[in-house]
């Protein structure tokens, strides 16, 4: 059922692309659009620049090198990076994409990652962090990450999985590594790993996850896993 109503939201947005989420403005013959964003607001939505974290990737305003909460955090991951802090418009897209099932954010998105992974990880490979099995819906990273793979021509790598676990909203740091302990495995058949792998995931809230998934694949043979993140909370 919840793939017939994406379906037919996609037909509806196709015929009626109604109003911009970030400003309202109609999208009806506008030309050039591709999504649910009007010219303007897409324009205004540059990924930041200045220093970043170089562990998270999160901009920095005063701190140099490292953030705080990177600095008490043994992550297993080298780095990562974030596409943009999760305020504002960038905050408004990721929430219509997660919980609304606006599906047209998806070429936005793959076309701000792509730009960042040809930019600082070129030619190295994805993988996109694996959802929970309960989540209702197709997920937006495989999503996005399809898109990476089809319209850019990037190699995504489906190699995890997990199983079980409780949702991680309310967790914090230890509370998310603890629910997600033993719950990140290689998928079924993956017998190699690249050498150097790019964890692809859409909110960077604690850094559990990418921290999880890292350590699978280090497990498995990977030397470095890199991460790459559309959004990160501040």
């Amino acid at each position: 059922m919840h793939e017939l109503r994406a379906a037919a939201r996609l037909l509806l947005e196709a015929v009626f692309p109604g109003r911009c989420l970030l400003c309202g403005e109609s999208l009806l013959l506008t030309a050039g659009n591709e999504g649910p964003v009007c010219a303007s607001c897409l324009g205004q939505m540059a990924i930041p620049a200045g220093p970043r974290c170089t562990r998270c990737g999160m901009p920095l305003v005063s701190e140099q090198g490292t953030c705080l909460r990177c600095r008490g955090t043994d992550y297993a991951f080298a780095a990562s990076y974030a596409l943009f802090p999760h305020r504002d418009q960038a905050k408004t897209l990721i929430r219509a994409l997660k919980f609304e099932g606006r599906t047209r954010c998806v070429p936005l998105f793959a076309a701000w990652a792509a730009a960042a992974l040809h930019e600082r990880y070129a030619d190295l490979p994805i993988v996109p962090v694996p959802p929970r099995k309960a989540r209702r819906g197709e997920d937006p990273v495989g999503r996005i990450a399809r898109c990476l793979e089809k319209h850019h021509g990037i190699t995504v790598l489906p190699l995890l999985e997990r199983t079980g676990g409780a949702q991680q909203k309310s967790l914090d740091y230890v509370e998310r590594r603890d629910n997600l302990r033993g719950r990140i495995h290689l998928r079924p058949g993956v017998r190699d790993v690249p050498e150097c792998a790019v964890m692809l995931d859409d909110v960077f809230t604690t850094g559990a996850t990418l921290d999880a998934c890292a350590r699978t694949l280090l497990d498995a043979g990977c030397t470095e896993v890199l991460g790459l993140t559309l959004v990160i909370e501040e």
